[in-house]
């Protein structure tokens, strides 16, 4: 068997896989913080900042919860600003082929849970004897069955149990796992679309990106300060010619 071909660009399957799961288990902070780093490989903290308008405080809380479930990595990188003066920087990326062992094993932990509150629902006692207070589950209920008297009766001290109410399956348990199934389909269909998907060193451990968005916010900026720092001297050289 031959080794899929080393891929130089993230595919769109791969970047909706990333969308859907954060969109459908996360907030929308988290959704617009990963679109930034699904459309620029690796980005500083201080750009996202800048992007989203959110105050670190709160660009932290969103980072560090999906670096804690590992959608995400940090890098952190020491710079030399042009006086001489180093700074440390966060960097932020996604690392698809981790992202998409973790989607797998999150929903794999997801449906046992589900399956085992299914099959604790039906394992669940569901008669109760009002005299003695011993309870029997569905299973045990050939045991009870009374044929003289047609009754379900406790076989302790006979007297005819109860439906016990407090004891019944949550509402649709026994179709849960049906239901996540039918939910959680367009991404199963997405992890099977990237499953032999293998992916340059470039793309899985990214250098920083620079926003063009942002690098043109810059300029214009530093264009605006150039220019109101030298109105000034020109008004007052055109003053002393008039005069």
């Amino acid at each position: 068997m031959t080794e899929p071909d080393i891929l130089t660009e993230v595919p769109a399957s791969l970047k909706r896989l990333a969308k859907q799961v954060v969109r459908g288990f996360y907030g929308v902070e988290h959704a617009l913080a990963l679109d930034i780093l699904i459309r620029n490989p690796c980005v500083k903290e201080e750009d996202m900042l800048e992007l989203l308008k959110f105050d670190r405080k709160q660009l932290r809380s969103v980072l560090n919860t999906l670096k804690g479930d590992k959608f995400i990595k940090c890098r952190m990188r020491v710079e030399t600003a042009p006086d001489g003066k180093t700074t440390r920087h966060n960097y932020y990326f996604i690392n698809y082929r981790l992202l998409v062992n973790v989607v797998k094993y999150k929903l794999d932990h997801m449906r046992r849970r589900i399956e085992t509150d299914e099959r604790d629902s039906t394992n669940r006692a569901s008669f109760k004897c009002p005299c003695c207070s011993s309870t029997f589950t569905d299973l045990e209920a050939n045991q009870l069955f009374d044929p003289m008297t047609g009754t379900f009766r406790c076989t302790f001290c006979q007297t005819e149990v109860e439906e016990d109410e407090s004891a019944l399956p949550k509402k649709d348990a026994r179709t849960l796992v049906a239901r996540f199934n039918d939910q959680i389909e367009p991404i199963y269909v997405l992890l099977r679309e990237t499953e032999d998907i293998n992916l340059s060193a470039e793309l899985l451990e990214p250098e920083p990106t620079e926003i063009p968005a942002l690098r043109q916010r810059f300029v214009t900026k530093a264009w605006v300060k150039v220019k109101s720092s030298t109105h000034l001297p020109m008004v007052i050289s055109q003053c002393h010619q008039n005069c």
